[in-house]
C-alpha cells in the first residue's frame, strides 16, 4: 500500500513527510522529531495535543476526543493528534509550543575548593636513546608521576605519533592511574566539564572551566522525552510498549545531551576533546532511561530500582557523541522516587552539614520532600501528580510564552499577567496557585473546595466577581480571561474539576510534610529554613502557596527559593571530587519513608484536602 504525504506547517515553516496508512498524527510527529505537547503520552486523556487539520482525509472525531474540543475548535478543524488517524494525504498546522519557556537555571551561590576528578599536566619527556628504551606509555607515566598506568586503546594508538610530532613536549590528561588523553604542546589550561540537571520537564547544562571553577555558559531546553509523556509514569508506560519503547526514550535524551554539549563547545570555541567530565543529576526514572535500564519495576510495589549507586562511565559507552576522554559521573539516588536531583539539592543546601533543621520541597511532576540536618535526614515522594505543571488542568500549560503566571485582586478587580506579556493561552503552575487563592479570598470557593453558586456567596468581593461564574462541559467554572481577551478566542477558566486536581496535589504535599515532621519527632516551629527548589518554587507566590495549604503557614517567612538546586549540586560535584563522593554519603544517610503504605499519611492526606476559610 502506498504511503501518504503529510505536510506540516509549523510557525511559518513547511515540512513534508510520509507515513503508513492508519498512522496517527502523533505517530508522524514522534517519528520526525516534531515536538507537540502531550502530557498523557498520547493516551487521549489530557486534550493538550491540539492541531489544526487544514486539508485531507482523516478519521472522524470520536466521542472521547469531542470532550476536549470546543464547538468553535471543531468548526476550525482542530483535532487531537493522538486520536486522529491519517487516511490520505493531509495538511496540518501546529502552533510552536516551545517559545519563551521559563526554565530556571540559577541556584544558590556556592564556594568550593577546585579539585575535579581530572588533572592536566604539561611535561617535557626525555627523548628515547639506545640506552633509554622505555616504551612510550611508561615514559609518559613516569613523567607525570604514575606508577602503574593504564589507558584506552585509542590513546595508545596515537601516543607514538603525538610524542614525536611534538618533540616529546606534551600535555597529559589523567585521573589516578588512568591516562585519558595526550596532546601536543601545552594545553594544560584547557580543561572543561559540564554539569547537567535532567528534569522530567527540562534539561539544563552548565559549561564549567575546571581550572578556574568559573561558569562559562548555560544551555537548556525542554526534555526531548516529553512527547512520550509529561510525567515519569507515562514514560515508564511508553518504555513498556513494544520492543523499541525504552530505546526511543534513551535515544531521545542521549541525543539531546550530546547536542547541547556540542552546541556549548561550538558557541564558546572549545574543542569537544577538552570537555572531560560530565556530572548528571536527575530523578531515578530519568537515570534509568539514560542508561537504558527498564524502569518498570519502579512503577509497582515494592518500587525497586535497577540501581541507585553513583557510577562513572566513559561517555561513548552510553552512546554520547563526545570526546574519547569524556566521562559521565552519575550522582546516586536514594530510592525509586527520590533521585539524584534531590541528593544534589541536599548537597547544594548544605543541610547535611548544618545543625539547623531544614525542609526542602521540590514540586515538579512529582513532589519530593526532605527534612533534616547533620544528625538525621528523612525524605519522601508524594504522588502529587503534575497538576502544578498544567497537566490535568483544562487550560493548564507549562511556563511558556502566553501562559497566565500571576493572578491578583486589585481593589476588587481581577488582574493577571502573562509570560512575555502575550495574549493569554492558558495558565501555568504559579497562576493556578494564585487563581485558587483568589477564589478562597473572595469566598467563591468553600473549605471543601466547592465552587459556590452566586446566591451562596456572602462577601462583597465575591459578589463583585460572581459574573465570572459560568459552566464548562456541565461543570461549574470561573473565568480568568474572557474570549475577547484570550489568545485562543475561547475563555480561559478554572473548572470545578481543576480545583479538585489542585486539592489532590496540595494535600499530598502537605500530608507528606506532616509525616516527615512526625517521623523526626520535631515540631514545625523547630524548622529554621524551608527551601523551595525547582522552577515552580522560584515563581510561586509564597503567600498564596500558604493560603491554599500547600505550604505550612507558620513557615511563610522562612521560605528561601533555591532555584535549580539539582544543577547547583551537579556543579559542586563536577568541580570537586570530594563533593561528588559526599553525595554517596548523603544517600546512605537519608532514610526514605514510603508514604503509600503509611496509615498516618492517609489520615493526614484526608485532613489536608480542606482549605482554611
Amino acid at each position: 500500500m502506498d504511503k501518504y504525504t503529510v505536510t506540516i506547517f509549523l510557525d511559518g515553516h513547511e515540512k513534508k513527510v510520509t507515513c503508513e496508512p492508519g498512522s496517527t498524527l502523533m505517530d508522524v510527529f514522534h517519528h520526525n522529531n516534531i515536538y507537540i505537547e502531550a502530557p498523557c503520552g498520547g493516551k487521549g486523556i489530557c486534550g493538550k495535543c491540539k492541531v489544526r487539520v487544514l486539508e485531507g482525509k482523516v478519521s472522524d472525531i470520536t466521542a472521547l476526543e469531542s470532550k476536549y474540543l470546543s464547538q468553535k475548535e471543531k468548526q476550525d478543524g482542530y483535532r487531537l493528534a493522538c486520536m486522529t488517524k491519517i487516511l490520505g494525504d493531509v495538511q496540518v498546522a501546529i502552533k510552536g509550543q516551545l517559545e519563551g519557556a521559563q526554565i530556571v537555571s540559577t541556584g544558590l551561590d556556592y564556594s568550593v575548593d577546585i579539585s575535579p576528578g581530572i588533572t592536566k599536566k604539561y611535561v617535557q619527556l626525555d627523548v628515547p636513546t639506545v640506552d633509554d628504551q622505555r616504551d612510550d606509555l611508561k615514559r609518559l607515566a613516569q613523567a607525570i608521576g604514575i606508577q602503574n598506568p593504564y589507558t584506552h586503546v585509542s590513546v595508545l594508538r596515537k601516543l607514538p605519533q603525538v610524542l614525536r610530532q611534538s618533540e616529546f613536549k606534551v600535555t597529559a590528561a589523567y585521573d589516578g592511574s588512568r591516562i585519558l588523553d595526550v596532546e601536543m604542546g601545552d594545553n594544560s589550561r584547557k580543561a572543561y566539564g559540564v554539569a547537567i540537571d535532567i528534569g522530567t520537564t527540562t534539561v539544563v547544562c552548565y559549561l564549567m572551566d575546571l581550572t578556574t571553577g568559573q561558569q562559562v555558559d548555560i544551555l537548556s531546553g525542554l526534555n526531548a522525552q516529553r512527547p512520550y509523556g509529561g510525567d515519569v509514569i507515562s514514560r515508564i508506560q511508553h518504555a513498556m510498549e513494544g520492543s523499541d519503547g525504552l530505546n526511543r526514550l534513551r535515544e531521545a535524551i542521549v541525543n539531546q545531551i550530546s547536542d547541547l554539549i556540542n552546541e556549548l563547545a561550538r558557541k564558546n570555541d572549545i574543542s569537544i576533546d577538552h570537555i572531560y567530565n560530565i556530572t548528571i543529576a536527575g530523578n531515578t526514572i530519568m537515570g534509568h532511561l539514560l542508561l537504558g535500564i527498564d524502569p518498570k519495576h519502579i512503577a509497582a510495589a515494592p518500587f525497586t530500582p535497577g540501581t541507585t549507586q553513583a557510577e562513572v562511565y566513559d561517555a561513548h559507552d552510553l552512546g554520547l557523541k563526545l570526546g574519547t576522554a569524556s566521562r559521565i559521573f552519575l550522582l546516586p539516588h536514594i530510592s525509586g522516587y527520590v533521585g539524584a536531583d534531590v541528593v544534589a539539592g541536599i548537597l547544594a543546601s548544605g543541610m547535611d552539614k548544618s545543625k539547623d533543621l531544614s525542609l526542602i520541597i521540590d514540586i515538579g511532576t512529582n513532589g519530593e520532600i526532605v527534612l533534616g540536618n547533620r544528625d538525621k535526614i528523612v525524605c519522601c515522594s508524594t504522588a502529587a501528580g503534575p497538576a502544578f505543571e498544567g497537566a490535568n488542568i483544562r487550560h493548564g500549560m507549562g511556563g511558556v510564552s502566553g501562559a497566565i503566571n500571576n493572578i491578583m485582586l486589585d481593589n476588587g478587580d481581577l488582574k493577571y499577567t502573562t509570560i512575555d506579556n502575550k495574549p493569554p493561552l492558558g495558565i501555568c503552575g504559579s497562576g493556578i496557585v494564585d487563581a485558587l487563592a483568589v477564589l478562597l479570598d473572595a469566598g467563591i470557593v468553600d473549605e471543601t473546595g466547592r465552587l459556590l453558586d452566586r446566591d451562596e456567596i456572602q462577601s462583597d468581593m465575591g459578589q463583585k466577581l460572581a459574573d465570572r461564574l459560568t459552566e464548562m462541559d456541565d461543570l461549574p467554572a470561573f473565568i480568568i480571561a474572557d474570549s475577547k481577551s484570550s489568545g485562543t478566542g475561547e475563555p480561559i477558566v478554572i473548572t470545578q474539576k481543576d480545583i479538585r486536581e489542585i486539592q489532590l496535589a496540595k494535600a499530598a504535599i502537605a500530608a507528606g510534610i506532616k509525616v516527615l515532621i512526625n517521623k523526626m519527632g520535631k515540631g514545625i516551629e523547630e524548622i529554621a529554613n524551608l527551601y523551595l527548589a525547582g522552577g515552580f518554587g522560584s515563581y510561586i507566590d509564597k503567600r498564596n502557596a500558604c493560603r491554599i495549604g500547600l505550604i505550612p503557614a507558620e513557615l511563610q517567612h522562612r521560605i528561601i527559593a533555591i532555584g535549580n538546586s539539582a544543577g547547583t549540586g551537579a556543579m559542586l560535584s563536577l568541580l570537586s571530587l570530594e563533593q561528588y563522593k559526599r553525595t554517596s554519603i548523603i544517600k546512605e544517610m537519608a532514610e526514605y519513608v514510603e508514604l503509600s503504605s503509611t496509615i498516618e499519611f492517609q489520615n493526614e492526606y484526608v485532613d489536608s484536602m480542606y482549605f482554611d476559610i
